[in-house]
């Protein structure tokens, strides 16, 4: 089982990475293009549906990156009672939260997907720009979804006694 789950790690650890690329890539052309509208704006010549880019492309940028976020270790975490129970306790409560929020975000990528379905369906889309909003419920869908993968892999690897993804690039 061990040896499994290293292999789902190393396959899950490429993917999130190439997530990541994307996102960046998206936040870099958000990042052009709030230049060239302000600049724009400055020439009373501005850009149509900038906003409606921003928030499509702001989707893109934060559920591509929330996995990968999560498999290396980059969000906050609070540490309340690690020394208040033992090391086996710790580890099976990490676990189990770790199992528990993947399968919140099980129900997230479920619930974005019906929404999806329902607006490709009633075609809804933004307000100024032809660009219909079911592609980014998908997005949401496929981030939710890669993120509860991450999180119950990273459940599996504590319960098994594994190292964190974190820790062990940081130890190698």
């Amino acid at each position: 089982m061990r040896a499994s789950l290293e292999r789902l790690s190393g396959s899950i650890g490429a993917g999130v990475r190439l997530m990541a690329v994307v996102g960046g890539a998206v936040l870099m052309c958000l990042m052009a293009l709030t230049v060239v509208a302000v600049t724009l704006r400055k020439f009373n010549d501005p850009i149509l549906g900038t906003q409606d880019l921003s928030e499509a492309g702001l989707i893109v940028v934060v559920f591509f990156a929330m996995a990968y976020s999560g498999w290396t270790g980059g969000h906050i975490a609070v540490d309340l009672i690690g020394n208040f129970v033992s090391a086996r306790r710790l580890a099976a409560l990490d676990a189990s939260v770790r199992i528990l929020c993947g399968l919140f975000f099980l129900v997230v990528a479920w619930q974005s997907l019906a929404q999806g379905l329902d607006a490709l369906e009633f075609g809804d889309g933004f307000n100024l720009l032809d660009i219909p909003h079911y592609p980014f419920f998908f997005v949401i869908a496929f981030g939710s979804l890669v993120f509860a993968l991450v999180l119950v892999v990273l459940g599996l690897r504590s319960a098994f006694g594994l190292p964190e993804i974190a820790r062990r690039k940081a130890d190698e």
